[in-house]
């Protein structure tokens, strides 16, 4: 069955319109509006007339002077036309949005002053990332916080945008932390926050171990069934551990002991977490031999700086040496 298609088609016209009227621009300059135009219009007209009648004789001044006349009255002829296109309230609405975009921008930027603004930022570490506790200090001063929080917001913005020296400017950030905590008593909300960031950064510039935590570790017996590692004893089981890291980017091993009831370790397993990302957690299981004497297992986390990647060089023949060639075995 044939159907016809009556969607309008109007759609296209506006684009050859907003290229044309776009593309003369450049003659009434943005942000024009007809009574500008026609003033801009008549004023030059004046000026011609006056000086073709001042300095030129009769007859030719009078053919001048008609010609401009002739020449402002398609002006104005033209001016109407854009007019009736709307030409002058597109071009008005570019400029209020404009306008109206730089301004936010530039409140946006005001009311959050710990964003970098020229350098794009590096995610940060959840135990560093202090950004709904300096939106909330703005909240209590109304988006206008004291001067004492210049060195402070200073200082987290360059924490935003380096990643190699980050321990160095959290140090910064603890000693620029002293003249926030003078402005609030305690008990309060403010005074309670700046203890909360002093205890974060103090964790974050201590050691890598107190950034990584390890959420669960649950055994498994050979019919995949969670249970208490007593029930797996003398037998091959499988142990999950799930580890969350608040810091940077670590590598992280885990190390599950078995203790008898003396508490006396016999045994251990070394489990590979690999690297966990910053804000980030890995959940991994392996298989474990339980001795017939363990009462109880506990672990340990070992964690150590993920290595950088390695560079491959490729070495290539110089141009007119003969290849290498693979004797054969």
């Amino acid at each position: 069955m044939n159907t016809t298609d009556t969607r309008p088609t109007e759609r296209a016209e506006p684009e050859s319109d907003s290229g044309f009227l776009k593309s003369i621009e450049f003659v009434t300059g943005p942000g024009a509006n007809l009574g500008s135009l026609l003033l801009v219009i008549g004023l030059v007209t004046c000026v011609f007339i006056a000086l073709f009648q001042l300095t030129i004789p009769d007859p030719i001044s009078y053919l001048l002077t008609a010609g401009v006349l002739f020449v402002t009255v398609l002006s104005a002829i033209f001016a109407l036309v854009l007019d009736s296109l709307g030409y002058f309230e597109a071009t008005a609405g570019d400029v209020d949005e404009a306008s109206t975009s730089d301004s936010t921008g530039k409140s946006a930027m005001s009311a959050q002053p710990w964003v970098p603004a020229n350098r794009p930022s590096t995610p940060l570490p959840p135990i560093v990332n202090f950004d709904d506790e300096l939106r909330a200090y703005a909240d209590m001063y109304d988006g206008d916080l004291p001067k004492q929080f210049d060195p402070f917001i200073e200082d987290y913005r360059r924490l935003k945008v380096n990643t190699g020296n980050r321990r160095t400017i959290a140090s910064d950030l603890r000693a620029d932390l002293n003249p926030i905590g003078a402005l609030f008593q305690e008990g309060t909300e403010g005074h309670e926050l700046y203890e909360q960031i002093g205890e974060r950064l103090f964790r974050y510039i201590d050691a890598d171990a107190e950034h990584v935590s390890l959420g669960r570790i649950v055994f498994y017996d050979a019919a995949g069934e969670e249970v208490e590692v007593e029930a797996v004893r003398n037998q091959l089981g499988r142990v999950e551990l799930t580890v969350g890291n608040e810091g940077e980017a670590v590598d992280v091993d885990v190390v599950v002991q078995f203790y008898d009831a003396s508490g006396a370790a016999i045994s251990s397993r070394t489990c590979r977490v690999g690297t966990v990302r910053p804000g980030a957690s890995r959940t991994v299981d392996t298989d474990v031999f339980v001795p017939l004497e363990t009462v109880r297992a506990g672990t340990t986390i070992q964690v150590s700086t993920p290595p950088l990647p390695e560079r491959t060089s490729e070495t290539r023949p110089r141009p007119g040496s003969p290849p290498h060639r693979r004797s054969p075995s």
